[in-house]
């Protein structure tokens, strides 16, 4: 119970269980130094006299060298004896000789502190008879003993440290990859966002409140945003609408000024409900149209409002001072023009500029030339009616909308940093579009 509470402990502090793994390290091996310094002194206490004078003597090597076997060594050093003690000279030869596997291990205490006894031991090796060897006494062992079964626990406790930080490394990794993955039977669970814009002047004022609604992935990616709307039901009641459609597949994807493939959502009379972003392939545009597709039926309407607030830049004061009309009237242009290539078709738009060039509204796409031209007299129709809405972008800017007779959305102006420009703006589409030619393109000489 006590390691199971203590691996417990570690897994939940790591830092701290390296640390301690680390001090006991330590103690250990502090605790076998001094350990092998006194079994060092103890040899030394235990050495024979003639073999500490053959470690002091430069010559004591080849002496060892040469001795056949212990009992001639002692025969040399006194020539005349007796049976007897020849006799207790070999039984002192061989209790030296026992000694020698102390010796041998004695290189695993000792490091660089006595090299010449380290080799004066090693050569005396082929001296030891062949029985001392079989003897070799219990209570040579206990030191290396110690020292593998210290090491040994500190390898054991940072092991157990190691496979702790290991597992709960692989739970986490674990955890993250389930919740990456979708839940079974609800794979596509976008949800439709309703928000609500705060339009607010520099002192924090509010201005106007809007409502639109985004349709989100269930990764948290904007597949299209909708147009705005003036009250939250109006915006809900769009989102069945664009549901209607999507299902129905009542995509177009046609081509930005700038090469970028947008895809646009339309109403079953072909008026624009709203915009996708920019996309650099038309693959990439097609999979996006796929996205919404599977989402759009399966997503749920998030009952909490989320509020976008924009702060609007401060009004331009300075009156817009208005052109005196020409003699011969407002002779601005209404130019159709084509865009398109092999992979989406070819489709045609118009735009209405005023006698000084300047654009001022751009209509939508329409499949043939002739289509575009009836477009045109419908537009004119609505701007003589004043079917004008001017909106607030989320960035902040101004933009006016033509309406058709009822509600459809016909086309969008140019962006405007303040309303009195944007007014403006107004102001000069109805003045130059009921009496604008119709061009093609390629019958402007520019």
């Amino acid at each position: 119970m006590f390691f199971q509470e203590l691996l417990k402990y570690f897994e939940k502090n790591q830092t701290q269980a390296i640390i301690i793994s680390g001090v006991v390290l330590l103690i250990l091996v502090t605790i076998i130094a001094l350990a092998a310094i006194g079994s060092k002194a103890a040899r030394k206490a235990n050495t024979p006299e003639w073999i500490r004078l053959m470690d002091a003597n430069d010559n004591g090597k080849s002496v060892a060298a040469t001795k056949p076997e212990p009992t001639t060594a002692e025969a040399t050093e006194e020539p005349v004896q007796s049976a007897p003690e020849q006799e207790a000279a070999a039984s002192e030869a061989t209790a030296e000789a026992k000694e020698e596997p102390i010796a041998e291990e004695a290189p695993k205490a000792e490091t660089a502190e006595t090299p010449k006894a380290e080799a004066t031991e090693t050569k005396q090796e082929p001296e030891t008879p062949p029985a001392p060897k079989k003897e070799t006494p219990k209570a040579s062992k206990p030191l290396p003993a110690k020292k593998s079964a210290g090491t040994n626990a500190a390898k054991s406790a940072l092991a157990s440290t190691k496979k702790a930080s290991e597992a709960m490394s692989t739970e986490k990794e674990a955890a993250s990859q389930k919740a990456a993955q979708p839940k079974e039977g609800v794979r596509y669970a976008g949800k439709w966002v309703v928000c609500k814009l705060i339009l607010s002047d520099t002192d924090g004022k509010v201005v106007e409140e809007n409502y639109f609604f985004e349709l989100r992935a269930s990764n948290g990616e904007r597949l299209l945003t909708s147009e705005e709307y003036t009250t939250q039901a109006g915006a809900i009641k769009g989102i069945q609408t664009h549901k209607d459609n999507v299902l129905k597949g009542n995509f177009r994807i046609v081509l930005s000024k700038k090469g970028d493939y947008i895809f646009k959502l339309l109403s079953a009379k072909n008026t624009l409900l709203c915009t996708g972003a920019n996309y650099k392939t038309l693959e990439r545009c097609e999979r996006a149209i796929a996205s919404t597709k599977r989402f759009a039926q399966t997503a749920q309407i998030q009952e909490e409002l989320e509020d976008v607030y924009v702060t609007l830049p401060p009004e331009d004061d300075t009156p817009v001072v208005q052109p005196e009309p020409p003699k011969n009237g407002y002779t601005g242009k209404w130019i159709i023009f084509s865009k398109g290539n092999e992979e989406v078709g070819v489709l045609y738009y118009f735009e209405l500029f005023a006698s000084n060039g300047e654009k001022l509204l751009t209509s939508e796409e329409y499949t043939t030339y002739e289509g575009a031209v009836n477009a045109v007299e419908t537009h004119k129709a609505n701007i003589a009616k004043d079917n004008f809405r001017i909106t607030i972008t989320k960035r902040g800017d101004y933009l006016f909308k033509l309406l058709s007779g009822n509600g459809q959305l016909l086309c969008v102006g140019e962006h405007y940093k303040t309303r009195s420009r944007c007014e403006n703006a107004v102001e000069s589409v109805k003045r130059f579009s009921q009496s604008a030619p119709v061009f093609k393109n390629n019958e402007i000489n520019q």
